[in-house]
């Protein structure tokens, strides 16, 4: 059978089975992923870029080439993750640049237009380098116009260029040094050879049923496409065979920052210069009207911040690039994954070295200030909101809750090293986080299961503590669930408000109790129930006895000299936080353990500048 031209049914399905080949291939790519940062994400990346192209197409039936290659280059671009996923994005949106009028394609017309297309890919990165997905994408489209030259059947030239891009994605192991040492093709070359196959099968069998069946038969059964990604992120068979020698802690820079840029005539060559200043690794993706920004930093609230310079900036990510290569290292000596890990939510305040150190991931709120909105974390600095809090007590700020999509990346994220997830949740009585986690995690299965924590903040914190230390001693996360549910009875917790400034505001507090309580200088310590709603637990006199009515309150609630665990967090409060660690810590067991951290954005939100928090349980014998 000869294949003369493409046309918009012909490319959606080869497209189709390409996305899918890739996607079930997510564990292997993972293991593989030594560059530029060994930190075991580039399928999970390269995939979700993947998945989004097979999404947007599921219902797409256009007879023109041209608008599939839209369709793919914008659908792709809003959801590239990672290094190899821009790359990948940027790929089809400059294909897409140079066919997306055509309504039949011939062999020479792509080829022509795929060398173009590699050529920008190449030119969207600040420092492009041989041996990865660039390489083989140049070799590939290269051999794809010289076969073009030879035969106008598109059958014959793509075979053929398959089987080029084999053997480029071979030599690719012995480029840079990472591979060299590992031992390992490029990962983000590999994914684009997936691709390639599950196109070659679909050209093959000329039935995207049969290609899908190959695939293990997860869509011929009717799987949809973030199924079939959730079960080939979750394959714990695909385990390396190398151990990476390269040091978590020694990468020079910590973030993988991403964001897509709105705006018009944006300067993709002024954003990818400026971005220099902030780290390396920069891929700008795009048109002059929708860029997709990729960097590795330490100060991703920076580069956000010169982001809103250019354009309308949404769908921000920060990866925490050393946490993510400790899970991998870990998995890897291991040569098994992790029995069960612990995923938190933005309701949870626990230090950021306890967080890295034991592989937990946090999914962001998204907070809102000035008309701006970003996932809180790295992409939000404390101290500039603590600022704002003190030199503008009445600037806008406001939370809410993570999408579907954070949670959904989490979860893949933490899958590639658990085999099962334990989620635990900010309390369902006040937001709608815990479900939309829930709801996240339904195409994991029974992988993961969902605490509610009833509570929020340090008290969240000191749940998620208790968790990772069952976790690690080699508890299921169903084991663990039901002792959390036995421990949040025996919760302490109480949150001193010093500032009633966003209360009022907020409309939280308001009426008589409001006015009582500004004239005669009270403030409230507010506490969750059982149910997880926010309660008056009582009220003090002055800001200035907010550590003496908190301390109080924690000897009331556990005998002196008892072993207890205490969590305190703070809004811009550290001295006063540390005094009260210091009476606590003179009133109990010196066995106890005290803990100290910021209160983030969404609690510190409502409580305020000056709000201190304070969990406490008893310490088991």
């Amino acid at each position: 059978m000869k294949i003369s031209y493409l046309d918009g049914p012909r490319l959606r399905l080869a497209l189709t089975a390409g996305s899918h080949s890739l996607m079930q291939n997510i564990a292997s790519l993972n293991a593989i992923n030594v560059f530029p940062v060994p930190d075991g994400d580039t399928g999970t990346n390269m995939a979700s870029t993947a998945r989004a192209i097979s999404a947007s197409l599921a219902t797409f039936r256009p007879r023109n080439a041209g608008s599939v290659l839209k369709r793919v280059a914008q659908s792709a671009l809003a959801a590239a993750k990672g290094n190899s996923g821009a790359i990948l994005a940027q790929f089809f949106s400059a294909l897409a640049e140079e066919l997306g009028h055509e309504a039949r394609i011939s062999a020479k017309r792509f080829a022509n237009a795929a060398v173009l297309a590699a050529e920008k890919t190449r030119r969207a990165l600040s420092v492009p380098k041989e041996g990865t997905i660039l390489t083989v994408l140049h070799d590939w489209a290269h051999a794809l116009r010289e076969k073009a030259q030879q035969s106008d059947d598109i059958l014959h030239v793509f075979i053929a260029a398959y089987e080029s891009a084999k053997t480029s994605l071979a030599k690719t192991r012995d480029v840079l040094p990472e591979m060299r040492r590992a031992g390992v093709v490029d990962a983000g070359a590999k994914g684009f050879v997936h691709m390639l196959e599950g196109i070659a099968q679909f050209i093959r069998s000329g039935s995207l049923r049969e290609t899908l069946r190959a695939d293990r038969g997860r869509a011929a059964s009717g799987a949809s496409a973030l199924e079939v990604f959730a079960e080939a992120q979750l394959d714990t068979e695909a385990q390396p065979e190398f151990e990476i020698l390269a040091d978590a802690d020694s990468a020079t820079f910590r973030y993988c920052t991403e964001a897509l840029v709105h705006g018009e005539k944006l300067d993709l060559d002024a954003i990818k210069a400026e971005l220099a200043a902030f780290g390396d690794s920069i891929v700008v993706a795009g048109t002059q009207s929708l860029a997709k920004v990729h960097v590795h930093t330490n100060s991703p609230s920076d580069v956000f911040d010169m982001l809103d310079s250019r354009g309308v900036v949404e769908a921000h990510k920060v990866d925490d690039m050393r946490l993510q290569t400790r899970l991998a290292h870990r998995t890897r000596t291991a040569q098994s994954v992790r029995g069960c890990a612990v995923v938190t939510d933005t309701g949870c305040d626990l230090p950021e070295a306890f967080l890295l150190e034991h592989g937990v991931l946090k999914v962001p709120a998204l907070i809102t200030i000035d008309g701006k909105a970003r996932p809180d974390g790295p992409a939000l600095a404390l101290q500039k909101i603590h600022r704002l809090m003190k030199e503008r007590p009445g600037f806008a700020m406001s939370t809410s809750q993570p999408t579907d999509a954070a949670f959904s990346r989490a979860f893949a994220l933490v899958s590639a090293h658990s085999k099962e997830i334990l989620y635990i949740g900010l309390t369902s009585a006040l937001s709608g986080t815990f479900q939309t986690g829930v709801r996240a995690a339904l195409p994991f299965g029974n992988r993961v299961v969902a605490f509610d924590s009833r509570t929020v903040t340090s008290a969240q914190g000191l749940l998620v503590r208790r968790a990772v230390e069952m976790a690690e001693q080699g508890r299921g996360a169903r084991e663990i669930a039901a002792k959390l549910e036995d421990l949040q009875k025996r919760l302490v917790f109480f949150v001193a408000v010093c500032d009633l400034s966003s209360l009022i505001r907020s409309g939280r507090l308001h009426g008589l109790k409001s006015l009582v309580l500004r004239k005669f200088g009270l403030r409230p310590l507010l506490a969750t129930d059982q149910e997880g709603r926010a309660r008056t637990a009582g009220i003090y006199a002055g800001e200035r006895n907010t550590v003496s009515a908190l301390f109080s309150r924690i000897k009331k609630a556990f005998p002196a000299d008892s072993r207890v665990e205490l969590h305190i967090s703070h809004v811009d409060a550290v001295d006063e936080a540390l005094r009260l660690s210091d009476l606590c810590a003179a009133n109990f067991h010196s066995d106890s353990n005290i803990v100290i951290s910021e209160m983030g954005p969404v609690l510190a939100s409502l409580a305020w500048r000056g709000a201190i928090g304070v969990a406490g349980l008893p310490l088991e014998a």
